[in-house]
């Protein structure tokens, strides 16, 4: 069988959220289907010196290849030069990854919908982002022979809004990031120490650290959290100072930085950056808990980083939020900034800290990358097998 992808966030520069997962996945999948063959559709040249890039292509049955489409506009790449590749190359399925469906496509499609937030959070989106959000999901749920989701939370609303039938969407959750358990497994207690020293001098930290994975996006709720973070005891602060990732861009981190500043936190929180992926297992290993109260999540990574670094996690409601750490987190009102502070309280109790590090133990058993890898192999020969039967079908008619 020959399986192409939209591998395009894969070969980011600085693959986030969806390339990461498919990184795993695909890291996986290719040597659980050793008969397949796998296409990997990308528009930059790929950068075999990036590591997982290398390990991709040492997979005999996986394929990387480049399409480009010149003056592209129009999101033509995905709605033209996409389609035409997995129809040149003799495709039997091919996954769109990134919640929506080409306009037309010669073969059998998979879309992944992560989620709803675009049209579900206020002003995660322009007026025009909405209506192009939602008609790739209107064409997905209208011409993909399946769609997957990372979480049931993420499935119940397609169906729910976009009368999806139930049948048609299969949910496959995603894993911790590989890359961590690996490192701070294979790595004795002196190099930790040590590469956690090195961070903690790059960056101007003080060692302890709360760590949220924040963004510009108004749902990772980062003024919320300095607020809280404000009505905890100084003496807490200073034991456990906030740092937040991926503040992007610079705009967003002076924000953060002014409201520290008018909140009297400004020595106790720092607002970074993206950093570079390699240094996320010691941000986590450097970590006293792992805070996440967003509004509004698909899946939920960080806690499953969290996990698997044994960190406990501060979590909101969320319902895909509370789908992936289940018992394993300290609950917020993601709204209610004393909520959030009680929270952060709770969560720097050593006792209680202790617990929710054993409940993540006990959660991360749920989640592998082998399970995903397992469950995409099982929809795409679902979907192959369908297509084949209907094929068969239509040329026995032809033939009568």
């Amino acid at each position: 069988m020959r399986i192409g992808l939209d591998a395009r966030s894969l070969f980011m520069t600085r693959p986030r959220g969806t390339g990461r997962n498919l990184r795993d996945a695909y890291q996986v999948l290719p040597r659980l289907a050793p008969q397949w063959d796998f296409f990997l559709y990308h528009q930059r040249q790929a950068a075999r010196e990036q590591k997982h890039v290398a390990e991709l292509a040492e997979n005999p049955n996986v394929s990387l290849r480049r399409i480009d489409m010149p003056g592209d506009r129009f999101d033509l790449w995905f709605q033209v030069r996409l389609p035409l590749a997995a129809w040149r190359d003799r495709l039997d399925l091919l996954h769109a990854p990134a919640n929506a469906a080409p306009l037309l496509c010669p073969v059998p499609l998979v879309v992944t919908v992560h989620d709803l937030i675009p049209l579900t959070v206020d002003g995660e989106a322009t007026s025009t982002q909405r209506r192009r959000f939602e008609a790739g999901i209107r064409r997905a749920v209208g011409r993909a022979e399946h769609i997957i989701t990372p979480s049931a939370a993420t499935r119940a609303a397609l169906c729910e809004r976009f009368a999806a039938p139930l049948e048609r969407v299969t949910v496959i959750p995603w894993a911790a990031d590989a890359g961590v358990r690996r490192v701070l497994d294979e790595s004795e207690a002196a190099q930790r120490e040590s590469q956690v020293d090195l961070l903690r001098r790059r960056y101007g930290l003080r060692a302890g650290w709360l760590l949220n994975f924040s963004g510009a996006s108004l749902r990772k709720n980062a003024e919320r959290l300095l607020s809280a973070f404000a009505r905890i005891p100084s003496e807490q602060r200073r034991r456990a100072p906030l740092v937040l990732v991926g503040c992007e861009p610079a705009e967003f981190r002076n924000q953060l930085t002014t409201l520290a500043e008018q909140l009297g936190i400004g020595a106790d929180c720092h607002a970074l950056g993206f950093v570079p992926h390699a240094e996320l297992p010691w941000f986590l290993e450097g970590a006293r808990a792992v805070l996440l109260p967003s509004l509004r999540e698909g899946f939920g990574l960080p806690l499953l980083d969290a996990f698997a670094a044994d960190r406990p996690v501060l979590s909101s409601r969320d319902d895909a939020l509370a789908e992936v750490a289940g018992p394993a987190a300290e609950y917020c009102d993601a709204t209610d900034v004393e909520s959030i502070a009680a929270a952060i309280t709770g969560v720097l109790d050593e006792r209680r800290a202790t617990e929710l590090v054993r409940l993540g133990r006990v959660r991360r058993e749920s989640y592998s990358w082998r399970a995903t890898a397992s469950a995409l192999r099982q929809v795409y020969a679902r979907c192959a097998a369908r297509e084949a039967r209907t094929r068969r079908r239509a040329r026995a008619l032809e033939a009568t």
